[in-house]
C-alpha cells in the first residue's frame, strides 16, 4: 500500500508530459502548416536589420517538471543515480523533501540534475 501514492505520481508525471509532448508535436505541424501557405513575397533589396541575438535568459521550470525530471534521472540504469538525486533534493530543500525546494532553485538544480551521468 505505500507504493500507491509514488505509482499515483508516476502515471500524473506521466500523464503531464504526455500532454506536454501533444502539445509540442501541435504547436510544430501547425506551425509549419502556416509557414508552408505563406508565399515570400519579392521586394527591393531592401532586408530590415538583423536583431543582435540576445542572451537567454534561464527556463523557468514548474514544479512537475523538475520532479519528472528527478524521477525519470532516479529510475537511469536500475536507479543508479539514486543516491546523487537523493542528495541534490537535499542539498536544495530546506527539510530534505522535494516539497521544500523552493521555486528559484529549480533551474539550479535542473542543471546539477543534467550532469549527474554525463560527467
Amino acid at each position: 500500500m505505500n507504493e500507491l501514492p509514488k505509482l499515483l505520481d508516476d502515471l500524473i508525471t506521466c500523464g503531464n508530459k504526455l500532454t506536454e509532448t501533444a502539445q509540442a508535436l501541435k504547436d510544430y505541424y501547425s506551425a509549419t502548416t502556416d509557414v508552408k501557405e505563406e508565399k515570400p513575397k519579392k521586394s527591393a533589396k531592401k532586408e530590415a536589420p538583423k536583431e543582435e541575438p540576445k542572451a537567454e535568459e534561464p527556463k523557468a521550470y514548474t514544479d512537475v517538471e523538475v520532479r519528472a525530471a528527478l524521477a525519470e534521472k532516479n529510475k537511469l540504469d536500475g536507479k543508479k543515480y539514486s543516491p546523487q538525486v537523493k542528495a541534490l533534493v537535499v542539498k536544495y530543500s530546506a527539510d530534505g523533501t522535494f516539497s521544500g525546494i523552493p521555486e528559484e532553485k529549480y533551474t539550479e538544480l535542473m542543471t546539477e540534475l543534467e550532469g549527474i551521468g554525463n560527467g
